[in-house]
């Protein structure tokens, strides 16, 4: 059998039935721009849509150890995810700069149990999500959606790592996983209008 697979293995080499390995740089949807990162985790911030209706944000860790991320919480028992940890920078065409914050309005009341809406991260893995522009809203402001202007609009997306913050009777242990509690700022990703 080991002559075999000697024989094998290299025919299977040259004809390319392997498949190719990437680079850990080459982001989501050929998307290569991160952010800097910050204690091993990097954030890219990407949209596939000119009109920028849908974004997708990504976690990558590039650290030595494996962590976990508290994006935020989730309701019924994770069938509605919410990633309050996440916010985004946003600079419209008039260089007005303002900070919106995640904020579902589909689900901006809870009657239930609330839990951490918590991430396994292994080493040179990543996560991605996809969030649309009307799931923010800015607090200064008051504006419940980021309103792309005329002229040049920026966003960068911004993480803020945090423990459990919902510790309930069935998961006390929660509070001792290894929670990455970083601040971590995405490439930016500019949307002319």
């Amino acid at each position: 059998m080991k002559i075999i697979f000697k024989l094998i293995l290299p025919l299977i080499l040259a004809t390319g039935f392997v498949s190719p390995s990437y680079p850990a740089s080459t982001g989501i949807g050929g998307n290569s721009e991160w952010g800097n990162p910050s204690d091993g985790v990097q954030l890219s911030l990407s949209t596939s849509d000119p009109n920028a209706s849908e974004l997708q944000v990504a976690f990558r860790n590039v650290g030595n150890r494996d962590v976990m991320l508290n994006l935020g919480g989730m309701m019924a028992n994770g069938k509605v995810q919410l990633p309050q940890g996440i916010s985004i920078e946003f600079t419209d065409g008039q260089g007005k700069v303002r900070l919106f914050k995640f904020a579902d309005k589909k689900h901006s009341s809870v009657g239930g149990r609330l839990d951490d809406y918590i991430v396994p991260l292994r080493v040179d893995s990543m996560y991605t999500l996809s969030v649309t522009l009307d799931q923010f809203w800015c607090p200064e402001t008051n504006e419940f959606k980021i309103p792309l202007t005329a002229g040049k609009n920026h966003l960068t997306a911004q993480f803020r790592g945090t423990g459990a913050h919902f510790i309930n009777l069935d998961t006390p242990g929660i509070r001792l996983m290894n929670f990455w509690l970083g601040n971590v700022e995405s490439n930016t990703v500019t949307i002319e209008r």
